[in-house]
């Protein structure tokens, strides 16, 4: 585990390294609204600047969220990008279209568009307790919003991204390290009895993996991504309306037993944000003298050191970690689907989806 302490250190140093801007999408409950509350208090009025988008379709939400930002960090700007139905691409592109109009608005007089932080964490967590519903552009809503629409946001900001000095540090919150089960020839999990939670999680995961790795090679030194489990993290999330009664029930009766396992959701906050950090650098970032090297992220980090990529090398600009910190070794994981193919299959699969919805198409593959 990275101690909390030497995050806190990298968060300060990261806040004061450059004027930032961040997009939270999911950002109105949950960890996304833990992570925005850990960066305004982290930069407080002693950053060198911050512009904050929160992506979602809660406004009284954001309003609230953003009224107590404002409070702790009165030199920020903090916007609400309003969202209908991040299952829908369709609404990925509208959200992010706004994002880079106001963006490149902010900058009219020789500053340049950018966006240095990513995090994503959309996803009701009452999607998970029910069965298969495909959106009007034939994704099943529970993995649109946990990987196309997601790498939807990567593609659709690219050019903000690219733009940052930083490089820009991607995060996709969900569940690294839970892969099981693959199905190469239905990644899409079309076949009803191959449809389950448990192979959705396994499919996002692998899928998530393959294609930050595929990113993380085409934009050497300006991609870091890390998909992140956040472990056992109690938040309002756990009590929406679309639960099952059940469950609500036995997650207020457990919290108190849950408690001395659980994060509390401050640190939560702290943790996502120290995934921005120099520890875990882009591709190529440390021969290249793009970023930070590994001594420097060490000294710096007090002992954090350069993490290592979910191909079993540091500093290769994919990650997969727990909340703590640490990464999670998946080389031998990967190593007979790496060989058979699955990198490739994953992203042709991807962008044939994109392109068939762009096209006006329902994907039926």
């Amino acid at each position: 585990m990275v101690q909390l302490d030497i995050v806190r250190s990298c968060n300060s140093t990261l806040i004061k390294s450059q004027p930032l801007v961040a997009v939270f999408v999911g950002g109105t409950s949950g960890i996304g609204e833990n992570a925005i509350r850990a960066l305004a208090a982290a930069h407080s009025d002693q950053g060198r600047g911050l512009r904050l988008y929160i992506v979602g379709r809660n406004a009284d939400a954001a309003k609230n969220i953003i009224a107590d930002c404002v409070r702790v960090c009165s030199v920020g700007q903090f916007r609400f990008v309003k969202a209908e139905d991040l299952s829908l691409l369709k609404d990925v592109d509208h959200v992010c279209s706004e994002i880079t109009r106001i963006e490149e608005e902010e900058n009219t007089n020789g500053g340049s568009a950018k966006v240095d932080l990513l995090v994503m964490s959309q996803a009701g967590f009452d999607l998970s307790f029910q069965p298969r519903h495909d959106t009007k552009e034939g994704l099943d809503m529970l993995m649109s919003l946990l990987y196309y629409s997601r790498m939807r946001f990567i593609l659709r900001l690219l050019p903000l991204l690219r733009a940052s000095p930083l490089p820009a540090h991607i995060v996709s919150v969900y569940a690294a390290g839970m892969e099981g089960k693959i199905f190469p020839d239905d990644l899409s999990l079309r076949a009803p009895q191959q449809y389950g939670q448990a192979n959705v999680r396994s499919h996002v995961t692998y899928m998530t993996t393959l294609f930050m790795e595929n990113l993380a090679e085409r934009y050497p030194g300006q991609l870091s991504l890390v998909h992140v489990f956040p472990g056992l993290v109690i938040t309002n999330a756990f009590y929406n309306a679309g639960l099952p009664t059940w469950f609500k029930i036995t997650a207020r009766l457990a919290a108190p037993i849950m408690r001395p396992f659980t994060v509390k959701p401050e640190e939560c906050g702290e943790r996502i944000l120290f995934l921005a950090t120099p520890r875990y650098p882009a591709r190529e970032a440390i021969e290249s003298g793009t970023n930070a090297k590994r001594d420097e992220v060490s000294a710096n980090g007090r002992g954090a050191g350069v993490a290592t990529g979910t191909d079993g090398n540091r500093g290769s600009g994919a990650y997969a970690c727990k909340l703590d910190g640490e990464v999670i070794p998946l080389k031998e994981t990967y190593k007979k689907l790496r060989e058979d193919g699955l990198a490739k299959k994953v992203w042709d699969h991807t962008m044939k989806v994109f392109d068939d919805i762009d096209a006006g198409n329902v994907f039926t593959g």
